[in-house]
């Protein structure tokens, strides 16, 4: 039943993603504006995410240094993509925010320095971590390489459409960022892995 129902909501998942980039864009005639659904979602989920792991820096004493340090990124994150309400003040005035956020979760993440590596390896051998890293992936890297328009330029020759690539790039980040998000849920249900033992890699388990 557990596996059915994640399953299923992986699927729904996916589904909700074509669903929304449709909202925008045949509904609303949207080409995923900064004020689209799409990047609302996105911006929501991520913002979920570092909540959820800022409770949990401040619930997991052991972990606290990584687990600031995942909130900081998503803090990051979440400045950036509103980079243009931030605007309102002075153009790039983001940068100010995204900088002070960084100072803080860094220097926070010093201070308890000791609870950096071990607790990044226990997460990241969890399923939790693999839907985590997996969708940061494809949010940070493989979104922007597979959205550039370099690469459609030369397909769509002279029927290129900016709009297009933006589409395929937003899809795909809102996509990541629902991964991240179902990781972020289900680490903080497992206790983000911190009840188990690491798993070091080296020559011999490679």
């Amino acid at each position: 039943l557990a596996a059915a129902t994640e399953f299923f909501g992986l699927m729904a998942l996916l589904i909700l993603v074509v669903l929304v980039v449709r909202l925008d864009v045949v509904v609303y005639g949207d080409s995923i504006s900064e004020a689209s659904f799409t990047e609302a979602l996105h911006v929501l989920l991520t913002l979920a995410t570092g909540l959820i792991f800022v409770w949990g820096a401040a619930r997991h004493a052991q972990a606290r240094g990584y687990l600031v340090l995942v909130a900081t990124m998503c803090g990051l994150i979440v400045i950036r993509e509103n980079d243009y309400l931030f605007d309102y003040i002075w153009h790039g005035f983001w940068k100010w925010p995204a900088l002070a956020l960084g100072l803080a979760g860094l220097a926070i993440a010093l201070r308890h320095r000791d609870t950096l590596a071990i607790p990044f390896l226990q997460h990241f051998q969890t399923r939790s971590g693999t839907f985590m890293y997996c969708g940061f992936l494809l949010l940070v890297v493989f979104s922007r390489l597979f959205g550039t328009g370099s690469l459609w330029e030369p397909v769509m020759g002279d029927a290129y459409d900016p709009r297009i690539k933006n589409i395929v790039q937003e899809g795909l980040e809102l996509l990541g960022s629902g991964l991240i998000g179902y990781g972020a849920i289900l680490g903080l249900l497992q206790n983000f892995g911190l009840r188990a033992s690491p798993t070091f890699y080296d020559n011999d388990a490679l």
